[in-house]
This record gives structure tokens, C-alpha cells and sequence, in this order.
């Protein structure tokens, strides 16, 4: 499958996967050619970048390593991924929810979480096929944290679910859209990892998507999964493995 299917095929996405992609660390650097870009697709939205190239914090991942240690097609034979392009100008999709017990949930797609992310690079991906538009596609946002803040947020996220099964997110241009939120199946790879299915309940065929958050070392992987006819997809655990051995490869270094 040409990358340019994964990009039509994203316009079937909803609207909270494609949110993810805009969310951002706090600095608002440019990219790596000092140029803020666009997009090529709707699949990888608009995201600010993180951009250094020596991390700020001692420890945590640059968003060069983080590209470094981003899955490549070569290393998940029959899978097509296309990297997110980012622009700086977007770090504006934030996500507020009006359950304060709800916010860890919000703030996994919101480019303003309450544990900001040190750094981050984005990817979507999905099986290749012969045909137009693949059965499933998935989004992935992995990002770097200050030691200690990636288990912040995974048990931020374990807790909410435990309190929250309802919300109503307004984003940064006052639009409110309401969400269930139901518990997802074990995630069998990181150091600590949790899924729910999120589901806006505005747009019942196609608003719903299963996120799953894996924690590896000082990272966290945040995974929105989607069936491209609609409705909460499958998160590709061989998929999710490979970035996960990736990432802690990077940290051992």
C-alpha cells in the first residue's frame, strides 16, 4: 500500500485521533530544518515539536532520538507507516474536561497535559494492502518525559479510568464534545501499559477509538486505533512490541 492510501485513508478518522497529533511539548521549537511544515495528509496532522537537539531535561530523549527510535517499515514487515510532519504554529489543540477525575484521559490528545512531555514525534500506520483504504489504521504519538513523570501519567491514567466513565471535552475553540469511556483490553508489552476506548457520543459510527498508553523506561506511547469503516479498532501488539524494544534500546544507551 503507497503511503498516499494511509494519507486518504486517514480522512475517515475521527476527530479525537486526529487531535493526538496535535498535541506538543511546551517549548515551541521548529523542526530540524528550522522550518515549521505542514502536513501531507490528514493522517498526520499538524503537531508542534519539542525540535531540540540536547535535551533539557539530564535524561530524557531528544526529539532526534525519538525519531531515531521511531518504527520504520523495515523493522515491521507489512505494515506501511507514515511519519507525522509537524508545524509549531498548532500548539493549540488542548483539551479540557469537565470531570477534574476525567483530565488524564483528555490530556493523552491534548497538546497542554498537566505532566508536560519533554519531546515527541508522531506516526500513523496501517496493514499494507492492494487496496484503497486499509480496514484499520492506527496513530501513534510517543514522547519523552522528565524521570519519573512517564509513570506520573500512566497511573494519572490508571486512576482516572477507575473514577471516569464520562466526560465532556471543550478544546481550545470552545466546542464541547461529549465521551464515554470504557475500559480496553490488557496491553502485553512496555513496562506498564493501560487501554480504553474513548467514544464521542455525537458521532456514534464513527467517533470512537481505542487509546492505549504504554509506558517503556521515561516514554510514553500513546496509540489511537480506528476501523477505517468506523467504530474503536485493534491495537497491533507486534507493532506496539517493536516500538517499545526500540525505545528502551534508546534509553539504555
Amino acid at each position: 500500500m503507497r503511503k498516499t492510501r494511509l494519507r486518504l485513508a486517514a480522512a475517515v478518522l475521527p476527530a479525537l485521533v486526529l487531535a493526538a497529533a496535535c498535541s506538543g511539548s511546551s517549548d515551541g521549537s521548529k523542526d530540524a530544518d528550522g522550518k515549521g511544515g505542514k502536513t501531507t495528509g490528514s493522517a498526520s496532522a499538524s503537531a508542534p515539536t519539542s525540535g531540540a537537539d540536547s535535551p533539557s531535561d539530564g535524561s530524557a530523549l531528544t526529539k532526534a532520538q525519538l525519531t531515531k527510535a521511531l518504527i520504520a517499515e523495515a523493522d515491521v514487515p507489512g505494515w506501511t507507516i507514515q511519519v507525522s510532519q509537524t508545524d509549531d504554529s498548532a500548539d493549540t489543540s488542548t483539551l479540557t474536561a469537565d470531570k477534574p477525575a476525567c483530565q488524564p484521559l483528555a490530556d493523552i490528545t491534548s497538546s497542554k497535559p498537566k505532566i508536560p512531555r519533554k519531546a515527541f514525534v508522531g506516526a500513523a500506520f496501517a496493514k499494507t494492502t492492494s487496496s484503497a483504504t486499509p480496514d484499520a489504521i492506527n496513530q501513534m504519538l510517543v514522547a519523552s518525559h522528565a524521570p519519573g513523570d512517564a509513570k506520573k501519567v500512566i497511573e494519572s491514567v490508571k486512576t482516572a479510568l477507575g473514577a471516569c466513565q464520562s466526560f465532556t471535552a471543550t478544546d481550545n475553540t470552545g466546542t464541547k464534545t461529549p465521551f464515554t469511556i470504557a475500559k480496553g483490553p490488557a496491553v502485553p508489552t512496555g513496562d506498564e501499559a493501560v487501554s480504553y476506548v474513548m467514544a464521542d457520543t455525537a458521532d456514534k459510527k464513527s467517533g470512537a477509538a481505542l487509546v492505549s498508553v504504554v509506558r517503556t523506561g521515561d516514554t510514553i506511547t500513546a496509540y489511537l486505533s480506528v476501523k477505517s469503516a468506523g467504530g474503536a479498532g485493534t491495537l497491533p501488539i507486534d507493532v506496539a512490541r517493536k516500538q517499545s524494544e526500540k525505545l528502551k534500546a534508546a534509553q539504555a544507551k
